[in-house]
């Protein structure tokens, strides 16, 4: 698919914005067109310790409209400038050196009216090129309901995953200006008129605003953010522990799984997996089948101590661990507190899992909170389930956002995947009935915690119960 699909499509080029005196083109902060070190070649050079790239031979034609650059001025301006002191051929060969600038990231676009700079676009996507619509929207013509305004900073950034750039304001008044209004138009951040019913509009009418931009943010080409494990914080916030500061209270040590796991072979044992949300009563889990589940699932295996950063500034010790299940960077930030209904040796109540030391710590009794909880996850399943044991799965957000840029959120939700999945078939190796649910109340969690949770709040629920029914009636 083309990068630009995802929003409107127009046929624009480059060498149109010739035409757009109010659209004014500079080089963003960090990046530089100029001459290289040795003097012979024409060269970009990208922030962040990016590596200069060489375009052709450097003539001295190209110095003026360069250092131009930098504080922005019409294209037609700059291409006059090396028209002037090089000629066409010159001209024309810059002009194609800018347009590949522009998709490499290292333009932005200042909006200049009479009144001085109103906005500037940003281009998201290497495809797009900045115009003005034809004719001024109609007063009142709303935002498109996937664009929304935020703050950043001292600015305002209009953006949406519909459109392939973000447009900066420094003065929300500036949503009144004619210019700025033409150029939102044109990109595709106004309703301009009614949708149209093809596939793509029914399509996108099945997408939620935010769903639509969590896919977009978390998916390389529709936003130049920083992305992945950069380490944004080092130096300025030190990274959590990879265990858990212990709840207080009593342990409860739990048994831990037997060295044999039994003749059932893997492929077996996947057959065979599938959510089971109806239990003999007769045969409920036991404390023996929550501890060997845990041990298989997710008991700290080792840990060891990492360097990350550089040495010769500052390094910082980041500890990571090694468990049953796969988590993206080794940061292992989900906690599991088990929420037992029902479980044989093991009174009712809230609890949270010792990845460390293998143990329960009892947090609540059998409170309403807890019981609503337990009716949640029933909801969950359409009423089909009781559960057991409700093993609630919370993240300490900032183990891996300590580490990720713009992707951590979605990384944590993976890692709550590859859990599940390791749930399920341990449990199923192990007779019981797994159900990983696709709800829960985040907000309930919190007050029966006491957490705060920005800091740690649950992500996902997983219900267990005691060996399914033979015969597929469900339990009372």
């Amino acid at each position: 698919m083309p990068d630009d699909a995802m929003g409107s499509s127009f046929a624009i080029t480059f060498v149109d914005l010739v035409k757009e005196p109010d659209i004014r083109v500079r080089s963003r902060a960090g990046w530089d067109l100029g001459q290289s070190a040795d003097g012979a070649a024409l060269v970009i050079t990208i922030p962040g310790g990016g590596q200069a790239h060489r375009l052709e031979d450097y003539v001295p034609a190209y110095d003026a409209a360069n250092a131009r650059l930098a504080s922005g001025a019409p294209l037609a301006e700059l291409r006059d400038m090396v028209l002037q002191e090089g000629g066409a051929r010159h001209a024309a060969g810059w002009l194609v050196m800018l347009q590949w600038l522009c998709r490499a990231g290292g333009l932005e676009f200042p909006l200049v009216d009479e009144t001085g700079e109103r906005a500037v676009i940003v281009p998201q996507w290497s495809s797009f090129v900045p115009a003005l619509a034809s004719h001024l929207p109609l007063a009142g013509c709303p935002l498109d309901r996937f664009a929304c305004i935020r703050r950043a900073g001292g600015t305002w950034v209009v953006e949406s995953p519909l459109c392939g750039a973000r447009v900066t304001l420094t003065d929300l008044g500036a949503f009144d200006a004619p210019l700025v209004r033409r150029a939102l138009a044109a990109a595709g951040f106004l309703e301009t008129g009614p949708p149209e019913n093809d596939s793509r509009q029914l399509a996108l009418a099945q997408w939620e605003f935010h769903d639509l931009l969590f896919h977009t943010h978390h998916r390389m080409g529709w936003h130049r953010d920083p992305a992945g494990g950069i380490f944004p914080f080092i130096g300025e916030i030190d990274p959590l522990p990879a265990r858990r500061q212990p709840w207080p209270g009593d342990s409860i040590e739990l048994p831990r799984a037997p060295d044999d796991f039994g003749w059932e072979s893997f492929a077996s044992v996947l057959d065979r997996r599938r959510s089971e949300r109806y239990y003999d009563e007769n045969h409920p889990v036991a404390l023996k089948d929550l501890g060997t589940l845990l041990d298989r699932v997710a008991r700290i295996r080792s840990s060891r101590v990492i360097s990350i950063g550089n040495p010769q500034e500052r390094s910082v010790a980041f500890e990571v661990t090694q468990r049953p299940y796969p988590s993206g960077g080794a940061s292992y930030e989900l906690e599991i507190y088990p929420v037992v209904d029902r479980c044989a040796g093991l009174e009712p109540g809230v609890y949270h899992y010792d990845a460390s030391g293998h143990a329960l710590v009892r947090l609540t009794g059998r409170t309403p909170d807890a019981e609503r909880l337990i009716a949640d996850a029933a909801w969950a399943t359409g009423g089909q389930a009781a559960p057991q044991i409700v093993l609630v799965i919370a993240a300490r957000f900032a183990r891996v956002m300590w580490k990720y840029k713009s992707i951590g959120y979605g990384v944590i939700l993976r890692n709550v995947g590859a859990l599940y999945q390791t749930f399920y078939l341990a449990a199923t190796d192990l007779g019981l009935s797994p159900c990983g649910i696709g709800s829960g109340d985040s907000a309930l969690f919190a007050r029966i915690t006491g957490l705060d949770p920005v800091i740690e709040g649950s992500v996902g629920e997983f219900i267990l119960g005691g060996r399914p029914r033979s015969d597929g009636i469900p339990t009372p």
